[in-house]
């Protein structure tokens, strides 16, 4: 295993603070149980990741268990693997950080894509090797992980394009944290694309007391974002509103030209909790971003390809030749995306009697993305000089649930019916060199699929022996009907007097369906240490690629399947009083993955398909440790092997006991965080090393999986302080907080991903011509924060 470099080697620290961190390097997944304590609280060893229920007065339940407040000890007793984020992390990352970025502070969790250190750009976050979002990285499965906002459900399992566009949540400043649910999870936790995991944003929340917020940031690379949260506190017997605004704007860092970005966000939620203890919400979440995609080019020189366009005479373009930081021009690709969505959400929760209650929630999202494309680089080479792609989608749904408590057993029944809806046209066209216009396109593709789910479950979870013995199984039904229509005539014919129907089936209709049963277990063998189990069995529907949706390769629907996973996990758990610490074994076999390949030359979409099964298995480590009071030493780290079990191209080509592609086999977090009064104020001190071990490379001409990116560190730093010394001049001032953050404190030159080019708009490249997007430089941002 590759030691990671600089870190805390580079710093300089007393000798006692070395010693723990070299005991916690071992142990993995940052977490938060100090930073959410109050300077004044030091026992206070829970996170609260929802305000309602803590906040709001006489003990009124919340609308829904997402606003609940979540603690160590609730993890440690949990019968599956399920922790938490809050949204004190915040303090410790770029102020234009995105809500993937927040939950990539947990074990196995990680990053990937063109801007990954903003909210702002084509990222993918995976866990567990299991990924969800856009990005140059896609791993074998890419719409398995279920994305929610409050609860509520914003992944697209119809998209061929990554599921989830992460830019639809780009500034974590408006959560108050983010829970991630490693695996199935049990059914009251599961939807539609939960296979791998459940992440869920846990967007600010009314609270008892009035308050206002307001942050203000810049940094490097013209980096900027402005918050601002204002809550109303309780009025008229029971009635709270929050809202919430925030923007950002800036440029990817580093790069040799300027690749602008920027976002805007709002957010307001309405509540009101009667004395009878029934809770309502209605919420509203309105997310507009825009940036231009980077280009990644050769990591070393390849014939043709130089700073002038290809076959351009001029220098060779490449991080080796040209300068590690070297782009294309945004003349030369320019893809600009657009990404607009709103989400209206209703929660309702009845309480029936002292043990039994009903919550439901009901929802209503639409989105809708431009991407317009001109690239230039490959001039008359390629005749996909320009390209129009408006994807459409939306949903509806409901779910509720019904709970109640009979002697030891806890039973909640439930489920969802929800209809979605995914427009997916696409158009290419080349006026400069074909002589076309908007109504002459080079290629057409336009699909309509729509899809009916439905989810039925039944759960109880059984307390014996004085609490010590949980036991939760749970039997589910999932269902799925897919409709896929071609709303063009279909050519017959790759090529018909210049002009491709990208879509050659008249259209495609599948009806999936299957139970899923799961158990878990958790002992408390001795006190404060726990061993738990969980084991599940679940399904989902084919990926869009399955249908050849906007694609020029068709497979028989007789050979598109249902996906299913069968996974187990077993661990031990420690929790006691500022010590938490947990290890686990997770095993998913995934079968019947449809995956795209590419021609060699300027094939812009599949050509062929692969068809195979993998098993994600692997460890995560967590360890959180306050020894002092205002010290917290805490590591994490992933070690994992996911493989192909099967891989077998159209072709006839195999590639049985491949790593799966996009997935770090190893990754590493460990760190310090400090703090202490400090004259009229308390100082706050954060440092941390991030290692990102290989990953595989898929090739996407032939299939195959046998390269690897190379391994990075990261070491960042923060310092803040917060005080009250400006209350007196300030009306209503609270308190003020000043901080400054530098992020690759080393300057380490690293690419964020890596890929093996495939011919994509761009001409016949030689075998493994491996292609990187640059990371950041070191970076540098100043916050001021003002609580009111």
């Amino acid at each position: 295993m590759a030691k990671p470099k600089g870190g805390f080697v580079a710093i300089q620290m007393n000798q006692k603070a070395v010693i723990i961190a070299l005991i916690a390097a071992n142990c993995i997944a940052q977490s938060p149980i100090s930073y959410g304590a109050k300077l004044n609280n030091k026992n206070n060893n829970s996170i609260n990741v929802g305000e309602v229920s803590s906040n709001y007065k006489n003990g009124k339940k919340p609308e829904n268990k997402a606003d609940e407040k979540i603690n160590f000890s609730e993890l440690a007793k949990s019968t599956q693997t399920k922790l938490a984020v809050t949204r004190s992390q915040l303090k410790f990352m770029p102020p234009n950080t995105g809500a993937f970025q927040l939950a990539a502070r947990l074990p196995g969790v990680l990053v990937l894509g063109s801007n990954p250190n903003s909210g702002v750009g084509s990222n993918s976050l995976n866990i567990n090797g299991f990924g969800v979002g856009t990005g140059p990285t896609v791993n074998g499965h890419f719409n398995s992980i279920q994305v929610n906002f409050d609860g509520i459900p914003l992944s697209n399992p119809l998209s061929g394009d990554g599921g989830f566009y992460s830019v639809e949540v780009p500034i974590a400043q408006l959560l108050n944290g983010v829970t991630v649910a490693y695996g199935p999870g049990n059914p009251d936790d599961r939807w539609q694309s939960s296979i791998g995991g459940t992440v869920n944003f846990l967007p600010i929340q009314p609270s008892a007391t009035p308050s206002v917020k307001v942050d203000t940031s810049y940094g490097s690379y013209g980096s900027q974002t402005e918050v601002a949260i204002a809550k109303s506190g309780l009025f008229a017997d029971g009635w709270s509103v929050v809202a919430g605004f925030g923007h950002t704007s800036g440029r990817a860092p580093g790069l040799e030209y300027d690749y602008p970005t920027q976002a805007d966000v709002f957010f307001g939620k309405v509540s009101k909790i009667t004395n009878s203890g029934n809770a309502y919400s209605l919420g509203l979440y309105i997310s507009r971003a825009k940036y231009l995609a980077i280009p990644s080019i050769p990591l070393t020189p390849l014939a043709g390809y130089t700073v002038n366009g290809y076959n351009v005479p001029g220098p060779l373009l490449s991080e080796q030749t040209s300068g590690f930081y070297s782009t294309e021009t945004p003349g030369q690709s320019y893809f600009q995306y657009k990404d607009n969505m709103w989400l209206l959400y209703g929660k309702q929760h009845w309480d029936l009697s002292k043990k039994s209650s009903i919550d439901n929630k009901i929802w209503f999202k639409h989105s809708h993305r431009v991407h317009v494309g001109h690239g230039t680089y490959n001039g008359i080479t390629s005749p996909y000089l320009d390209e129009y792609y408006p994807p459409i989608f939306y949903t509806i749904g409901d779910r509720i649930r019904y709970t109640t408590k009979i002697y030891n057993n806890h039973i909640k029944i439930g489920g969802y019916l929800y209809y979605m809806n995914y427009k997916n046209p696409y158009i290419l066209y080349n006026a400069p060199v074909l002589n076309e216009s908007v109504g002459n396109f080079y290629y057409e593709a336009n699909n309509d699929t729509a899809q009916m789910s439905e989810f039925a479950y039944g759960q109880d979870d059984i307390k014996l022996f004085n609490n010590r013995l949980s036991i939760t199984p749970g039997i589910a039904y999932a269902a799925y009907q897919t409709t896929d229509a071609n709303l063009l005539p279909p050519t017959g014919s790759p090529l018909l007097n210049g002009h491709i129907n990208g879509t050659f089936d008249s259209g495609v209709y599948t009806s999936f369906g299957g139970f899923e049963p799961s158990l878990g277990i958790n002992f408390e063998a001795i006190r404060h240490l726990y061993l738990y189990g969980y084991a599940a069995h679940t399904n989902a529907n084919p990926e869009n690629e399955s249908y050849g949706n906007e694609y020029t390769f068709y497979i028989d629907p007789s050979k598109i399947k249902l996906v299913n996973n069968t996974d187990f996990e077993v661990g031990v758990k420690y929790k006691k009083n500022n010590l938490f610490g947990s290890i686990n074994y997770y095993h998913d076999q995934v079968n019947n993955i449809v995956k795209g390949l590419y021609a060699n030359g300027t094939a812009l979409f599949p050509t062929g398909y692969k068809l195979g099964n993998a098993l994600y298995q692997g460890v995560n480590l967590q360890l959180s440790w306050k020894p002092i009071y205002w010290l917290n030493v805490y590591a994490s780290a992933n070690i994992q092997h996911p493989y192909y079990t099967k891989l077998e191209t159209s072709s006839g080509g195999s590639f049985s006991g491949n790593v799966v592609s996009g997935v770090p086999l190893h990754s590493f977090l460990v760190g310090l965080a400090y703090k202490n009064i400090l004259g009229p104020g308390a100082i706050s001190a954060n440092i941390d090393d991030q290692y990102v071990g290989a990953a595989g490379m898929a090739n996407p001409i032939t299939g195959d999986n046998t390269l690897r990116t190379n391994p990075y560190n990261l070491v960042d730093l923060t310092l803040g302080y917060k005080t009250s010394v400006f209350n007196s001049y300030v009306p209503f001032l609270k308190y003020a907080r000043f901080k400054v953050s530098i992020f690759n404190l080393l300057g380490r030159k690293y690419n964020e991903s890596e890929s093996v080019g495939s011919g994509i708009n761009v001409p016949g490249l030689p075998a493994n011509a491996v292609f990187g997007t640059q990371g950041a430089p070191r970076t540098v941002f100043g916050t001021v924060s003002l609580k009111f």
